[in-house]
């Protein structure tokens, strides 16, 4: 955890904002019940993604993102933990299972989900279904019957984590028909509560026909495929990082494709499945998410990219050659060079941009501040927000905290980049008048817009609007 201590007091930023406001939804009236379960964020349900962490962070610590980033660290800890045990029990080996968990979180793929809120839902969903396939692989080697609730409470909680847990039976039925095709049936249960997930959710939010999360079938699937391998791999991400020539990190990257695949084979034909199996984790719980043309993000890889440790680790310690093991450790610290300098790169740009946002944050209290100096009552319209100002000082209700009231934002805030939520998420909810009052009291002199994105702030005539 040394990468990503240094992220501990990263602040909050992007989505962040909207999901600390879930909790003025209540005050203004909706359900506890609603602000959990109610379908958000392109129709997603996610009361243990996002719902109730914020809902408590914000009660609790307020802008204090702190606990947040402690409870995400804990959690990938317990990761690591549950990929060792996985491990070992896959591949038979205890220095392997070390080797994969080593290779694992040094992953650049890993970062934006520990150190960025609104994505913590990618490690705790990871912990959910590490935990269920550790019970999954405990039930078959003990057929003790304990194993089986707690796989089912695990998989439960990950499908209420993220959407991509539906994912788990299949899965669970690789490694039953590669490794234990005696005990198929063990499958059933999952799937049945899968299956279920997937009903339910398909009837309260139907796929999206538009936008990003639209899905998209086609060749360009197989790209994304690709391109997300190549990206977990390791040396194409760094050249992407640290320029490079392209040449060099493409032949790199097909080394280590053609170590990966030879083992597998070499493993296959000797009629051990491991590798093979390895090689699904990455695909299976990836698959759902590779129709998404439009949106691809590198934490998707988070739980898939477990399956490539997994094969690493396993062939560093299996293969019997000299020559086959220098081969694997090469291979091991080819990807291992490349990936923690991404990492810490990665890591250290997501400070900056927390150090940026908290920067323009203190930059709009100065501004207000002064504002209120030059005109300490009646309303005050301002200009030259970013979005994530709006949502902090306004929405979160920060501004009103610190003492100033009567602030608003033009009608036309959205056609400049501010996103406006219902006011039923907001803590000011007149934030933003009507663009017939608006004109009214700017005519009659009540009330004055001041552009913030100038220091000091630029008073704007009405005359001007």
């Amino acid at each position: 955890m040394i990468l990503y201590w240094p992220a501990l007091h990263d602040g909050y930023r992007l989505d962040d904002y909207a999901w600390l406001c879930l909790r003025n939804t209540i005050a203004a009236g909706r359900s506890l019940w609603w602000a959990l379960f109610s379908p958000q964020a392109q129709g997603t349900i996610r009361p243990l993604g996002e719902r109730l962490w914020f809902l408590l962070a914000s009660s609790l610590f307020g802008l204090n993102p702190v606990p947040l980033h402690v409870l995400a660290l804990c959690t990938q800890v317990a990761n690591v933990l549950l990929l060792a045990d996985a491990g070992w029990r896959l591949t038979g080996s205890r220095h392997a299972a070390a080797i994969a968990a080593i290779l694992w979180v040094v992953n650049d793929a890993l970062v934006d989900p520990i150190v960025w809120a609104s994505a913590f839902n990618e490690v705790l969903y990871t912990f959910w279904l590490l935990l269920a396939f550790n019970a999954f692989l405990r039930g078959l080697q003990t057929r003790s019957r304990i194993w089986l609730p707690v796989q089912v409470i695990a998989l439960v909680f990950a499908l209420g984590t993220l959407e991509l847990a539906v994912t788990f039976p299949a899965i669970a039925a690789a490694y039953a028909i590669l490794l234990a095709r005696s005990r198929w049936k063990s499958v059933l249960p999952s799937a049945a509560i899968a299956a279920a997930f997937v009903a339910l959710h398909l009837w309260a939010v139907p796929l999206p026909q538009g936008g990003p999360y639209k899905l998209t079938l086609g060749w360009g699937v197989l790209g994304n495929l690709l391109h997300r391998w190549a990206t977990v791999l390791g040396p194409e991400e760094f050249g992407r990082i640290h320029p490079m020539n392209f040449v060099l990190t493409r032949l790199a990257t097909v080394a280590l494709s053609a170590a990966i695949l030879l083992w597998t084979a070499v493993s296959a034909r000797r009629g051990r499945w491991v590798p093979l199996f390895c090689l699904l984790w990455f695909v299976i719980p990836l698959a759902p998410t590779l129709p998404l043309l439009d949106r691809s993000i590198l934490y998707y890889t988070f739980l898939p990219s477990i399956g490539l440790a997994w094969l690493a680790g396993d062939a560093t310690v299996r293969v019997a050659s000299w020559q086959g093991r220098s081969v694997a450790i090469a291979c091991a610290a080819l990807y291992a060079m490349c990936q923690i300098p991404s990492t810490v790169f990665v890591r250290d740009w997501d400070r900056d941009q927390s150090l940026n946002v908290a920067a323009r944050e203190a930059r709009l209290s100065e501004a207000v501040r002064e504002i209120r100096r030059m005109q300490p009552d009646g309303p005050v319209f301002l200009s030259g927000l970013d979005w994530e100002q709006f949502w902090w000082g306004l929405c979160y209700g920060q501004l009103t905290r610190e003492g100033f009231a009567d602030l608003h934002v033009l009608p036309d805030a959205a056609a400049h980049g501010v996103l406006i939520p219902p006011k039923e998420w907001c803590f000011t909810q007149d934030f933003q008048f009507s663009r017939e009052e608006t004109e009214r009291l700017l005519r009659e002199g009540r009330a004055r817009v001041y552009d913030v994105s100038q220091s000091p702030p630029l008073e704007i005539r009405a005359e001007s609007q």
